[in-house]
């Protein structure tokens, strides 16, 4: 490995095991664990812990093949965006995060849900918040993976007359709900993500395998989404 990609690597945040992997998984795609361990000398166990960190980050994807546990890792291209759009993000909030450092002394929960029964259980406590609620980026990903869930949730919406405002990714197919105000935007203005907020609860589903929701109940950190939401509705169209 060139010392120069180690040593850039390293100060994106990633660890040496993770850099070893991440290279392996980019020279050869689509291995399993066991495979990865023999090929960087990790020690299958620590293999999985990595594997699961850098799947947290985003970085490294799972999927099944014949029955087994196969991992993908981001292409260089797709790492530089990756990192690209974290530090844009961060800067496009930094001096509202300063005023949240200055501010806030309300404690943050966070929880992270895996996977499509993750998905699940966060929208069920979604849905008997019974509120109205804001969302950005409703996805055509969003019918594909929920499936008949999004039918039923809709007929509990309309039940319950609850009120989405929402910005919704231009051609995506999705059901409206009846008290549903729409506009859309282009997906090159959307990160690969659906935002969800409603009293002082803000969730991110991540429509990419293994799947992710995070859901983060802290009310400063849910009025400054909602400042976001402003934004990107007024550049969105009807």
């Amino acid at each position: 490995m060139s010392k120069k990609i180690i040593e850039v690597l390293e100060n994106l945040g990633l660890e040496t095991r993770e850099i070893k992997i991440y290279l392996t998984l980019i020279r050869e795609p689509n291995l399993t664990a066991l495979q990865i361990a023999k090929e960087t000398g990790i020690d299958r166990t620590t293999t999985y812990d990595i594997l699961e960190k850098l799947m947290n980050k985003g970085i490294v994807s799972l999927f099944i093949q014949n029955k087994t546990r196969h991992f993908k890792a981001l292409t260089p291209k797709k790492l530089l965006f990756y990192f690209k759009e974290k530090y844009s993000s961060l800067e496009t909030i930094l001096p509202s995060l300063n005023q949240v450092s200055d501010k806030t002394k309300e404690p943050v929960r966070c929880e992270l849900f895996q996977g499509k029964n993750g998905f699940k259980t966060v929208l069920m406590d979604f849905v008997e918040a019974n509120t109205d609620y804001k969302a950005i980026g409703i996805r055509k990903e969003y019918e594909e993976i929920l499936g008949y869930l999004t039918d039923q949730y809709v007929l509990k919406f309309n039940e319950l007359n609850v009120k989405e405002t929402a910005i919704v990714e231009r051609d995506a197919e999705f059901i409206p709900i009846k008290k549903g105000v729409y506009r859309y935007i282009d997906k090159k203005f959307l990160p690969p993500i659906t935002t969800v907020i409603y009293n002082n609860v803000v969730i991110f589903f991540i429509w990419k395998e293994p799947y992710f929701a995070i859901r983060i109940e802290n009310k400063e950190f849910a009025k400054l989404q909602e400042e976001y939401f402003d934004i990107m509705w007024g550049i969105a169209r009807k």
